[in-house]
C-alpha cells in the first residue's frame, strides 16, 4: 500500500491594511474579493475545493459574509483567523500570545461572537495570527470547542518574541500539548505549515507562500521544501505526512506561484511512490483520531 500524502492549501483573510498596522493587509476590500475569487477558480481548477480552506478574520467575514456562505456549502473549509491587533481596531495592541488567559479567553469569545454572528455558524479550525500563542493558547482552544489549529513553520527563531518562536515544534500534524511546541495529549490537532527546514536566527524560514517573485530562485526553493519535507516525513516516520501551503487576501499573490505549487505537490508525491489526497483540516483529523486518538501513541 502506497503511503499517503496529504495536501492542504490555506488562505488567511486578513482585515484592511490601514486598520491592520501590525500585520498587514489588503489595500481595499474590493481587492481581497478578487483575490479570494481567483483563489477559488484555480481551487476549482486543480480538483482542490477539499484541499483548501479559507481562514478569516471576523472583519474579513463580514465584509464577504455571502461569499464565504457559498464557499462553505461548495466544501471549501472555512476557518477562523483573529488579526488581534486588527480586531475591533484599536482596542487590542498586541497579538494573542502577548496576554494573560484572562485576556485571551475574552479576546477569543469576542472573535466567535463576531464571526458567528457575519455568517451564522460557527468554526472549528483555529489560525494564529503571526503564529502568536502561549501556555494558555491551546487549552483555551479546547475549553472553546475548537478541534484543529494550523501552526506556523517550524524553526522560527525571534529572541524578542517568545510567543512566535517554534524552534523545538514537531513540524507534521501532532495533539497539542500547553507547551504550544511539544505534542501531547490535548484534544487539538496542530497542523503546521511547511517550511525550509533551517534555523536562522530574527527569520522566518521560507514557505511555500505565493507572494514571492516568481521565477528561477523561489520555484527551485518551492521544490526543495517539498521534496526535503517529504524525505523527512519517510526518514522520522511521521504519523500523518503532510504538505500545507500558505496564502492570503492581498495584491501581492501571484498566482502563478499558487499554481506551481499545487502543480508541483502533485508530481514530487508520484516521484516518491505515494497516494497524493487533498485534505482539510478535519480529514487530518480523522486520520489521527483512527490512529488511536490524543495519547493513541
Amino acid at each position: 500500500m502506497k503511503d499517503k500524502l496529504f495536501f492542504h492549501y490555506k488562505v488567511d483573510c486578513e482585515p484592511l491594511r490601514d486598520r491592520s498596522p501590525a500585520c498587514g493587509g489588503p489595500s481595499s476590500w474590493q481587492i481581497s474579493e478578487k483575490t479570494i475569487l481567483r483563489f477559488r477558480e484555480t481551487f476549482r481548477r486543480y480538483d482542490m475545493v477539499k484541499g483548501a480552506g479559507f481562514y478569516l478574520t471576523p472583519e474579513a467575514a463580514k465584509a464577504h459574509s455571502e461569499l464565504f456562505k457559498e464557499m462553505k456549502e461548495e466544501g471549501f473549509e472555512i476557518g477562523v483567523q483573529p488579526n488581534v491587533p486588527g480586531f475591533r481596531f484599536p482596542r487590542y495592541k498586541y497579538d494573542l500570545g502577548y496576554y494573560d488567559e484572562a485576556t485571551q479567553r475574552q479576546i477569543i469569545g469576542e472573535v466567535l461572537e463576531d464571526f458567528g454572528e457575519a455568517l451564522g455558524f460557527r468554526p472549528y479550525t483555529y489560525v494564529p495570527c503571526c503564529g502568536s500563542k502561549n501556555e494558555h493558547t491551546y487549552p483555551l482552544l479546547v475549553e472553546f470547542g475548537f478541534r484543529q489549529a494550523m501552526a506556523p513553520v517550524a524553526f522560527r527563531y525571534f529572541p524578542d518574541r517568545p510567543d512566535r518562536c517554534t524552534v523545538g515544534s514537531f513540524p507534521y500534524p501532532h495533539w497539542a500539548s500547553s507547551h504550544g511546541l511539544l505534542p501531547g495529549c490535548l484534544p487539538l490537532l496542530v497542523i503546521p505549515v511547511t517550511g525550509e527546514l533551517r534555523l536562522v536566527r530574527g527569520e522566518t524560514p521560507p514557505d511555500l507562500r505565493p507572494e514571492r517573485e516568481p521565477g528561477y530562485e523561489t520555484y527551485g526553493s518551492y521544490r526543495r521544501i517539498v521534496d526535503w519535507n517529504i524525505e523527512l516525513m519517510r526518514l522520522i516516520r511521521a504519523p500523518i505526512k503532510a504538505i500545507v501551503a500558505a496564502g492570503h487576501n492581498t495584491e501581492r499573490v501571484h498566482f502563478e506561484n499558487v499554481e506551481y505549487v499545487i502543480e508541483y505537490v502533485f508530481e514530487a508525491a508520484e516521484k516518491a511512490g505515494m497516494e497524493l489526497v487533498p485534505a482539510q483540516p478535519p480529514d487530518l483529523r480523522r486520520v489521527a483520531e483512527e490512529m488511536g486518538g490524543p495519547g493513541g501513541g
